[in-house]
């Protein structure tokens, strides 16, 4: 059972009830979540089980180099929805971010589940009526980012930008993940096994918020340039030794899971030497 809870100082684990959701479950049933949340607050008890989960995530040489800035309060949220509309609206505007976007945005579910990866594009943009009913009739477009930056410009990324941004306000709360620099490990590789730690750590978060029924997703517009985190930091007051890793916003949802795709196993997968030969995209 996914079901096991720490003390809140010692080392040793000790057992406590959590929802019915064994780690597999947890894993399979992760998803992003995209929409509103519940309106209610993050209970007290659920949060620690979050932050057990954070605690307890692998490091090398254990130097656990993260910290995680807990935002509640509203004028938190409403600093980072500020910069998230900004930041989206300008993203519209990128040719080069727009046709990055592209290679990994399948128009139809035919597509996603033929390619199995990449995001549906329904999943991330509200189209209007006439689209929605043929996505594919988006195609020429999309593959011509020069377009696509000019209706940017024209304001095409406002509507967009105020969505998410409003996911953002609304969120019950706001996990902003850092990483402190000053807690390397030995060895050339310093960088490498913090970022290694920082990762497992992310996931346990993840699957710890699947088993209680918390949804997860993150924010990334605000964190994609190096201005922009810096303006994260100064609105938070962050030191200089403590580096931005990503923003999550959480709430409770009615239901876990929901479509997604993968590439099977052997997509991935080398027996004994590396074999490109081997690798099947199906």
């Amino acid at each position: 059972m996914f079901n096991q809870g720490l003390k809140e100082e010692g080392v040793r684990m000790e057992r406590r009830e959590l929802p019915d959701m064994n780690l597999f479950d947890a894993i399979i049933s992760r998803r992003s979540h995209r929409g509103q949340f519940q309106d209610t607050k993050i209970r007290p008890e659920d949060l620690d089980q979050l932050l057990d989960a954070a605690r307890w995530a692998p490091s090398p040489f254990n130097v656990q180099p993260w910290e995680l800035l807990i935002i509640r309060e509203i004028e938190g949220k409403i600093a980072l929805a500020d910069l998230t509309e900004e930041c989206v609206a300008d993203q519209f505007k990128n040719t080069k971010f727009l046709d990055d976007n592209h290679r990994w945005m399948r128009l139809t579910e035919e597509e996603w589940e033929e390619t199995r990866d990449g995001v549906l594009l329904a999943d991330h943009v509200n189209l209007p009526k006439i689209m929605s009913k043929d996505p594919t009739a988006l195609r020429p477009l999309m593959k011509n980012a020069k377009h696509l930056g000019i209706l940017g410009h024209l304001g095409a990324g406002k509507m967009p930008a105020k969505e998410i941004a409003n996911l953002v306000r609304t969120s019950p709360l706001l996990i902003l993940v850092l990483m402190d620099t000053d807690r390397r490990p030995p060895g050339e590789g310093a960088a490498r096994w913090m970022w290694i730690g920082m990762g497992a750590m992310i996931q346990n978060l993840l699957l710890a918020a699947t088993a209680l029924h918390i949804g997860t997703q993150f924010v990334s517009a605000p964190l994609e340039r190096q201005k922009d985190r810096q303006r994260v930091s100064n609105i938070f007051d962050l030191p200089a030794s403590v580096e931005i890793i990503c923003l999550i916003r959480l709430g409770y949802i009615d239901t876990v899971g929901g479509k997604s795709v993968r590439l099977g196993r052997s997509a991935f997968t080398h027996f004994e030497e590396y074999n490109p030969e081997d690798i099947t995209r199906s």
